[in-house]
């Protein structure tokens, strides 16, 4: 997972959020599986390999992921009242550290009152660098907000210093988008940037492979000819 802090996409993200002096920030999406903690971590893995000292919090309560993926132990923590630096957890990373989403104490109210969170970034701003923090969906689907633990998106974005907006090419429609923009505005927040995610869309070496195929038939061996070639093409291989 900590290999894509490597990838250029990261770094133009990194670049960005450097220009525009962002410090603390949520990273949030319009739907689901739309690659949010890959991100948060790697921009965050990114800060703390550039010598700053990261805090990554995690407060996804429909898909909690960081425990797992880094080995870290689940704990329990509050915003203000629940000594929150004795939650966060050191990773292999030197300066980069997380708190992950908790599981038990995410009903409290502290994790949806405005001010409690924004007084809470700002402690944590007091500790570390940057501050990054990944939570649900911005249009997060009627029956998870039912959930007792579902932590309010906009809030956080609200509380937030800046929000980037993840949609994914392909699948995030436009009225998804306009959808989120309008939420994220009409609570208060501050959207300081959108990062197009081209994690499913085809390259451009897949999407000449393909039209190959339209002309299978009439000339299949210089289609057979052609596919070889493009595989074996350096330009064609480079993720941009």
């Amino acid at each position: 997972m900590l290999a894509l802090h490597r990838h250029s996409a990261i770094e133009t993200v990194y670049a960005r959020v450097l220009r525009q002096n962002l410090q603390q920030f949520t990273i949030c999406s319009t739907q689901s599986d739309a690659g949010n903690t890959s991100l948060a971590l790697a921009v965050a893995t990114r800060a703390a390999k550039a010598g700053k000292r990261v805090l990554l919090i995690e407060l996804n309560t429909g898909k909690p992921q960081l425990a797992n993926w880094l080995s870290l132990t689940t704990n329990e923590w509050l915003p203000l009242t629940g000594h929150w630096e004795h939650a966060a957890q050191e990773t292999d990373v030197p300066g980069l550290m997380v708190l992950n989403c908790p599981v038990q104490s995410s009903h409290c109210v502290e994790f949806r009152d405005l001010e409690t969170l924004k007084l809470f970034f700002n402690s944590c701003l007091n500790l570390f660098d940057m501050v990054i923090c990944e939570c649900a969906p911005v249009l997060t689907e009627k029956s998870q907000l039912q959930h007792d633990n579902h932590l309010p998106v906009d809030i956080i974005c609200s509380a937030s210093k800046a929000t980037l907006l993840n949609i994914v090419t392909g699948r995030t429609t436009e009225s998804q988008v306009d959808e989120a923009r309008e939420t994220l505005k009409n609570s208060g927040a501050i959207l300081a940037g959108i990062i197009m995610n081209d994690r499913f869309a085809p390259s451009l070496q897949q999407e000449l492979v393909r039209e190959t195929y339209r002309f299978e038939k009439r000339l299949p061996k210089l289609m057979q000819y052609l596919r070889k070639r493009f595989s074996q093409m350096t330009l064609l291989n480079q993720e941009l």
